[in-house]
């Protein structure tokens, strides 16, 4: 015999409906049909469980809404940092320095020994045929005079040099004494004598010299050169005649017959050999330059 205690229960409650089990029915884990050997109705098979609904996919809203927070999170950042004195951190900005310009100091005035010294080795060079020593000796753009050509330049300078090279000129001072300055140069003035090759080859009396500098810093700013009485005819006028009379086919070699460098070297030269020559036939001749033969 079965006893339905579902049946049972429910005719002791008619308000509750049948086939639900009371709270005391569900306590044990065997189910009913085991205890009465029948089949377990449909209305008290368990139910599979049932899954939780699955969320739907984020669209493009939720995107944007993502990508708003995360810059608000950066601009909050931002404003924490710099309220915070983060900036502070940061290398200052610099500013690349500014180059004033200064207009450059003026050069000192040479002492009187300096000037000294520069004045002797003008002599030094000039006497040794040493024409780069000469011309490294002046100051740029320098005034120069001789009272044979009058005013003249560098090139011109060097010219002259060469040609009284080419022939052996010398220089005697008796000394550069001072003759002024100011607050920037000293002036000297160099009494001497001129030997140049005519008066060498005959042993002839050498013609008086002045020679005026002006000295600053740089070097020679001022040269003046004078050579007085008696001038070079007193033994150039001899040679020109011996010269029209032995050699009338020779282009004229003296001074300032030279437009170049070169002429000027090559007329150095010619004057020194024919003068050779010419003392020599003096000397053949028992004569002198004064008397002639």
């Amino acid at each position: 015999m079965t006893i339905d205690l579902f049946e049972r229960y429910a005719s002791l409650d008619p308000a509750r409906a049948p086939g639900i089990q009371p709270a005391w029915a569900t306590v044990s884990t065997v189910p009913l049909s085991a205890v009465d050997g029948r089949e377990p109705d449909m209305q008290t098979q368990q139910r599979p469980p049932t899954q939780p609904p699955t969320p739907k996919k984020q669209g493009r809203t939720g995107v944007l809404i993502a990508a708003a927070a995360f810059v608000l999170v950066l601009i909050v950042s931002a404003v924490v940092l710099l309220s915070n004195g983060g900036a502070s951190d940061l290398p200052p900005a610099t500013t690349p320095p500014t180059t004033v310009a200064t207009e450059a100091a003026p050069a000192p005035i040479p002492t009187p020994s300096e000037a000294v010294a520069v004045a002797n080795a003008w002599y030094d060079a000039f006497n040794a045929g040493d024409i780069d020593a000469v011309m490294a000796l002046f100051a740029p753009d320098p005034t120069l005079y001789r009272n044979f050509t009058g005013t003249s330049t560098l090139v011109e300078e060097r010219m002259v040099n060469i040609w009284n090279a080419a022939q052996g000129t010398r220089l005697e001072t008796d000394g550069c004494v001072p003759a002024g300055e100011n607050s920037e140069q000293r002036h000297f003035r160099c009494i001497g004598a001129n030997y140049d090759v005519l008066v060498q080859a005959v042993d002839a009396t050498p013609v008086p010299a002045i020679v005026e500098m002006t000295i600053g810093a740089d070097g020679i700013v001022s040269l003046r050169v004078s050579n007085g009485s008696p001038d070079f005819k007193h033994v150039s006028d001899p040679f020109d005649e011996w010269m029209a009379a032995n050699h009338p086919d020779v282009e004229d070699f003296g001074f300032g017959s030279w437009e170049t460098v070169e002429e000027a070297e090559a007329a150095g030269t010619l004057r020194a050999q024919y003068a050779e020559e010419w003392a020599k036939y003096l000397e053949a001749n028992g004569c002198t330059y004064l008397d002639g033969c």
